[in-house]
């Protein structure tokens, strides 16, 4: 069936996006109908350093759970629910931000080159979010929450899937599996969300992807849109984060 993408502006900056060849949930209910009655009134809820992926998973999660996945926060915050918490590569996070605050661009061939003194605004927004992150490793017990590292899993689903089967004791079911990789997958986004909305002027109301949303998704870009000769310096602002969270200087 051929893809057909339908955009209705709903209020300000808010857009209804449907793909009328792919819906965001399962149809087979089986599928996932113990995964909610399990969790019914007790969802478990996302927290997520800007730019690691955090709309991904709670898109993901929102899926295993047919709709009932709140959008995730990026405050701290307290509940006696399950916990899933998103981080990326802090120099990642640092140089997406400045993507799409500051550089405004989603193509390759628009690409801008940024001096860590440009940035720097960024990288201090992000310490203080990896911050947040420590305080929900200290304050959690770890039965309570999981830690969803990007570049784990954002080509490989499964990978996240296993871990969620563990710290949920839930089933994903391979069927669930497979959709969840032709649903979520950064092509798809990319196609039927980021690039039907101009940047930052708007975002789609369920799912809360917005114009520009995602540049390559890849492991490393800020290693490109970094001068070179001033990687060490974004090395050495967050040394100790990166060590702590198991990244490599």
């Amino acid at each position: 069936m051929k893809s057909t993408v339908v955009k209705t502006k709903v209020k300000g900056r808010k857009w209804n996006i449907k793909d009328t060849s792919q819906n965001n949930f399962v149809e087979d209910k089986t599928l996932v109908n113990d995964i909610v009655e399990k969790y019914k009134d007790n969802f478990p809820k996302v927290y997520g350093v800007p730019r690691s992926g955090s709309t991904l998973l709670r898109n993901i999660l929102n899926t295993i759970f047919d709709g009932n996945i709140k959008v995730q926060k990026h405050d701290y915050f307290k509940t006696d629910t399950k916990v899933i918490c998103s981080y990326r590569d802090f120099r990642d996070s640092t140089i997406s931000q400045w993507r799409i605050q500051k550089a405004g661009f989603d193509k390759e061939e628009n690409a801008k080159v940024a001096t860590f003194g440009k940035i720097e605004e960024n990288a201090r927004r992000i310490k203080s979010q990896v911050g947040t992150l420590k305080h929900f490793k200290e304050r959690y017990p770890s039965n309570q929450i999981y830690f969803a590292r990007y570049e784990d899993y954002h080509y490989n689903f499964d990978i996240l899937c296993d871990d969620l089967e563990k710290f949920l004791d839930i089933t994903i079911k391979d069927q669930l599996r497979k959709f969840l990789q032709r649903t979520w997958n950064k092509k798809r986004i990319k196609k039927v969300y980021s690039d039907n909305l101009e940047a930052f002027q708007g975002y789609d109301e369920q799912t809360e992807i917005h114009g520009q949303h995602i540049y390559k998704g890849k492991v490393g870009t800020w290693k490109e849109l970094l001068q070179k000769d001033n990687h060490k310096m974004l090395n050495e602002f967050f040394q100790k984060e990166l060590l702590e969270w198991g990244y490599k200087i």
